[in-house]
């Protein structure tokens, strides 16, 4: 059982706790624990796995917590959970999925109306009755209408690259180590190359299903040892070459066992997208030849097909990226570069050429460690520097920064600078964008910080040319750097709130104002399609984790896979350089 999954519960019970009336401290430490484990950057099974009381070490996870997990794990399911889905009606917790309504409005939908789920709750609020009930309105009425017809028109059944990347890397490992032995097992020994493709190889933000391609001279081998997997949950199909199963987690994944001769082929093939592939395979044609997942081939000879690079420059293109492989605009470039341009093509970002991270939070406000123990971890990392970005007061999270606060911690940095030099604590704050475009915090305070953050947590459905007049205003501040998770959007969970992209992009370039690319695996924003319109723009980037925990600097990599998406060199980014 992944942690996603095991989040997912833990949410659950907190939630029906809370329709029930249970006592407060109870349901807030189920959300705070589901919380914890959707953020954890490793899998609860493998801290169990090396130590049995190893749980009960993650903040905010108590003895009884612990017990449920160790339950989950071993059974797959909690007798308390399913106790409490049997007391509700079916499709009743789905409400809760829907943006702007919790517990206590799907309670009650239910007491006052009789409402059991989406459906009906759609129907009641055609007929105008949400309206009727205490604390609603027509406005708020609305609002529910809306989010009902986004959530329905939304895919669901679509993974985070989080989710997806951590369930593919354990297959991985259970196919290359045989259960018990590495790289010196007999199964390992049979692998010559092995490489999860499609959209988790191009890193999409979210993941359909799982594909994973592997060479091999015995596939049958590792078709058994495919199949043997103890999280499958039901198998599709069993060939000789190519195998289907459904994982507990309900994620399907595939497996082609293929040549090795042909690998490189394979993987261009599988890895996609389909427009890029049709988009080469037409530039084969026109040369005469043949491109398919076997090969490049001028008539019957292979003339290329064991490395993606010579797949590529066979027809005559340098090698492009996975990530860049979207059809949007590579293949023009690749062309007009040609195989010796390749050195020309763009030199995308990578993890290491980061120095900083300029969205770090602690537990002045609502992470849950001390900031000597976040830059501890991050100078062990290998990091030059940290900017800390505490909350402001407005939106209430706990312990919000105002003002006194702010220059208490300023004391703290000073005092951490000195003994941790040559590393650098930046004193910073991400500062709530009220609805008229004003920030949270007076010039005065902001002018003294070294990095000012801004950002939207409040009143996300409003008219566009609203939305975007109050940001654009916010980065006129002489004051501001960084303009963090620009478009607000939580995958899967909330949409992007309405605003012109393009005049926010032109706004942060005439101020000097650095884009964030938020690492955090749900928001994985800026979007890549507009990374790469803003570099277009001129645009300078941050990539940032907006850590509530040192363990969150793993994040780092998705902000970097989004960034490569966009077409991103580390010239781009402000936290590749040093400070000056």
């Amino acid at each position: 059982m992944d942690n996603q999954s095991i989040a997912k519960i833990f949410e659950e019970i907190g939630n029906i706790l809370e329709i029930q009336n249970q006592n407060p401290f109870r349901f807030k430490a189920y959300y705070r624990a589901a919380q914890t484990i959707e953020n954890l950057s490793q899998e609860l099974s493998e801290i169990y796995k090396a130590d049995k009381n190893g749980l009960t070490k993650i903040p905010g996870i108590g003895r009884a917590l612990a017990d449920t997990i160790i339950e989950i794990l071993e059974t797959g399911k909690s007798r308390g959970h399913d106790a409490l889905v049997k007391t509700l009606p079916e499709g009743f917790l789905n409400m809760l999925d829907i943006r702007g309504v919790g517990p206590k409005k799907v309670k009650l939908f239910y007491t006052e109306l009789a409402v059991k789920n989406i459906v009906e709750l759609k129907e009641a609020a055609e007929k105008r009755l949400l309206q009727t009930l205490p604390g609603m309105g027509e406005k708020s009425e609305s609002e529910i209408l809306a989010a009902i017809n986004e959530y329905l028109s939304t895919s669901h059944d679509r993974r985070l690259l989080f989710d997806a990347m951590q369930q593919a890397d354990e297959f991985v490992a259970h196919l290359g180590d045989g259960g018990s032995g590495g790289k010196n097992s007999a199964t390992s020994k049979l692998i010559e190359a092995i490489e999860p493709c499609g959209s988790l190889r191009r890193r999409a933000e979210t993941v359909g299903d799982i594909d994973i391609l592997c060479a091999s001279k015995n596939p049958e081998k590792i078709m058994e040892r495919y199949v043997s997997y103890p999280e499958i949950a039901k198998i599709l199909s069993q060939g000789s070459t190519k195998s289907s199963v459904v994982l507990k987690s309900g994620i399907q994944v595939d497996l082609r066992v293929i040549d090795k001769e042909s690998f490189g082929a394979a993987l261009q093939y599988f890895t996609g997208s389909k427009e890029h592939n049709v988009r080469t395979r037409d530039i084969a044609k026109r040369k005469g030849l043949k491109l398919s997942e076997y090969g490049v081939f001028d008539n019957d000879k292979m003339i290329a097909g064991k490395t993606e690079k010579e797949v590529y420059n066979a027809i005559g293109l340098p090698f492009i990226p996975p990530e860049m492989r979207e059809n949007r605009g590579e293949i023009e470039l690749a062309e007009k570069l040609g195989v010796k341009g390749e050195k020309n093509m763009p030199k995308l970002i990578e993890l290491k050429d980061l120095r900083g991270d300029l969205h770090v939070h602690s537990d002045w406000s609502d992470a849950s460690q001390d900031i000597e123990t976040v830059a501890m971890a991050y100078k062990k990392a290998g990091f030059d520097y940290i900017a800390m970005t505490d909350h402001s007061a407005f939106i209430g999270i706990t312990h919000g920064m105002d003002e006194n606060r702010i220059k208490q911690q300023w004391k703290e940095i000073d005092k951490l600078n000195k003994k941790l030099a040559p590393f650098k604590i930046l004193k910073g704050c991400e500062v709530d964008i009220h609805k008229d475009g004003t920030l949270a915090l007076p010039d005065e305070i902001l002018k003294k910080l070294d990095i000012v953050i801004v950002a939207v947590h409040s009143a996300f459905t409003l008219p566009e040319p609203e939305q975007t007049a109050r940001i654009i205003k916010a980065l006129k501040n002489p004051y501001v750097k960084i303009l963090a998770h620009p478009s607000g959007r939580l995958i899967n969970k909330r949409p992007a709130y309405k605003v012109d992209m393009d005049a926010i992009i032109k706004t942060a370039v005439e101020n000097d104002v650095a884009l964030e690319i938020n690492s955090s695996p749900s928001r994985m924003d800026l979007q890549d399609i507009y990374v790469k319109r803003a570099k277009e723009l001129g645009a300078k980037f941050a990539i940032n984790s907006d850590s509530h925990h040192s363990s969150h600097m793993e994040y780092l990599k998705f902000g970097v896979f989004v960034a490569r998406k966009g077409w991103l060199e580390a010239k781009n980014v402000i936290n590749t350089m040093p400070i000056s």
